[in-house]
């Protein structure tokens, strides 16, 4: 592995643990980080109030191009799939309410998109 690619997973840990602490803030609690599955991955599966929460988390330093625009058509087919194998392996898929979000951090700027695409 390159150290670019080190450097990459570095900086995208450390915006993921600054997206857990704020959804722990937020009151949500945290069910599982890095959900991966043949369909691809969630960055952050949380709950609250009954609804679950996919949550991709996009961080970025002074980048001309937001993170959410970075969650295009084709991700989020990925994550509602991923999404989706998560609800059947957990017996979940008639019982519960999903939210798919994004937290966009823009150089340590985090903004939580909710709901933002079905």
């Amino acid at each position: 592995m390159s150290n670019h690619q080190t450097l990459n997973q570095a900086f995208g840990q450390y915006g993921e643990d600054q997206a857990s602490r704020f959804c722990r803030k937020q009151q949500m609690k945290i069910i599982k980080r890095n959900y991966r599955c043949r369909f691809g991955e969630i960055d952050i599966i949380a709950e609250r109030d009954g609804v679950l929460h996919f949550i991709e988390v996009k961080n970025r330093t002074h980048d001309l191009i937001l993170g959410r625009y970075a969650v295009n058509a084709n991700k989020q087919r990925h994550i509602r799939h991923a999404a989706q194998n998560y609800l059947l392996q957990h017996h979940l898929m008639h019982d519960c309410m999903v939210s798919f979000d994004v937290i966009e951090i823009t150089d340590g700027n985090l903004e939580f998109l909710e709901n933002c695409f079905y």
